[in-house]
């Protein structure tokens, strides 16, 4: 716990020495950076993580030994891309797991301090949160997933640009690690869309029926995944679960507190983003492998949140300004102490976090 104790006070520290919640804030942004990567990409991956040691650990040290022709086969060709990557570093490492999940460690990290540079008004705020929404200890377990949420991150600059090929490529790029990703492929579309008065309405309408035919949609998922061991456990589904319930209230406090308008297209397509985070968020339940499917556009959240609060921001709020005065003052406050007290709870509650050993440690 101490690793973590320390790491989020530096966050915060730093952030008060360098005005961590101004936007565009390199100098914080690269220090803060710096702090996440030393302990997640400077972990013994040999003993901190879940899949990563484990079943990662396996795949990496089997394909080791394959020729590229084998390897190219492996799962059909889904995540081909995080096979051949495996085989890669293993050949030029010399089959060194450490520095395969450092550099990849270190590429996701890169690719979330760029989003947050460039797209939050608080970076300290967006740390936080990436902390409460438990982004952070998800890239502890999830290798193939964090390499393809890190391209997404760098796919949001095409939706914002409307570059059109360069988003193909890569979401097509994220998919060769992790096939789900292509869930991601509508974005530049839905980006197109204005959250007007009847967003709300159509909102719930996608939700009830994505609920009830939920089955059906994830069985024809299934069908498309190529894997024959992938399967999806709905009998313990908990839709009011509490990363849902935290879906449904950012959707909700959005709308209040920062009417959109049509001149706002960042805030638009975020908001619409998190609208689709809740839909796929009902397909949640235990041993399933699209429980995560959310997390591919609900990982804007943590630029989004700030956003809503955002005081030099030209909002439209549907309540008065003296009251909406107070929320911004203390809304923040609330949220990044919830995500700093969900942080630390999850790590000194997980065993594969806790105790926490660097690479150099026994």
């Amino acid at each position: 716990m101490n690793h973590y104790m320390i790491l989020v006070l530096l966050i915060i520290f730093t952030a008060f020495l360098m005005k961590g919640n101004r936007a565009h804030n390199k100098a914080y942004v690269i220090v803060a950076s710096l702090l996440l990567f030393s302990i997640y990409g400077l972990r013994n991956t040999y003993v901190i993580g879940n899949d990563s040691t484990s079943s990662y650990l396996h795949t990496f040290q089997r394909i080791g030994p394959m020729t590229w022709g084998e390897v190219a086969e492996i799962g059909d060709g889904t995540n081909t891309g995080y096979f051949l990557l495996n085989k890669l570093f293993f050949e030029l490492s010399g089959g060194d797991y450490q520095l395969f999940v450092t550099t990849i460690s270190a590429f996701v990290t890169i690719c979330f301090g760029r989003l947050i540079y460039r797209y939050s008004p608080s970076p300290v705020q967006s740390i936080l949160y990436h902390f409460g929404l438990l982004f952070f200890t998800f890239h502890f377990s999830a290798l193939k997933q964090s390499i393809a949420m890190a391209f997404l991150m760098l796919a949001f600059d095409c939706v914002m640009e409307q570059k059109l090929f360069r988003f193909l490529l890569t979401v097509i790029l994220a998919s060769f690690f992790h096939f789900p990703a292509l869930v991601f492929l509508p974005a530049y579309w839905f980006a197109k869309l204005h959250p007007g008065r009847s967003y709300l309405f159509l909102f719930a309408i996608v939700l009830l029926l994505t609920y009830l035919f939920r089955n059906q949609i994830i069985n024809l998922m299934l069908s498309l995944y190529k894997d024959d061991g992938t399967t999806a456990d709905l009998s313990s589904v908990q839709f009011l679960r509490t990363k849902a319930l935290i879906m449904i209230v950012i959707v909700v406090a959005a709308l209040v507190f920062r009417k959109p308008v049509q001149q706002d297209r960042q805030y638009d397509t975020l908001l619409i983003f998190m609208g689709i985070a809740v839909v796929f968020q009902t397909f949640c339940g235990y041993n399933n492998i699209f429980e995560r499917l959310a997390d591919y556009y609900f990982q804007f959240s943590v630029i989004f949140i700030p956003m809503v609060f955002d005081r030099t921001a030209d909002r439209q709020p549907l309540i008065g300004w003296r009251l909406m005065d107070v929320i911004d003052f203390a809304a923040p406050y609330m949220f990044c102490g919830y995500s700093v007290y969900r942080f630390i709870t999850t790590c000194t509650s997980d065993s594969m976090l806790y105790p926490f050993k660097f690479f150099f440690e026994v």
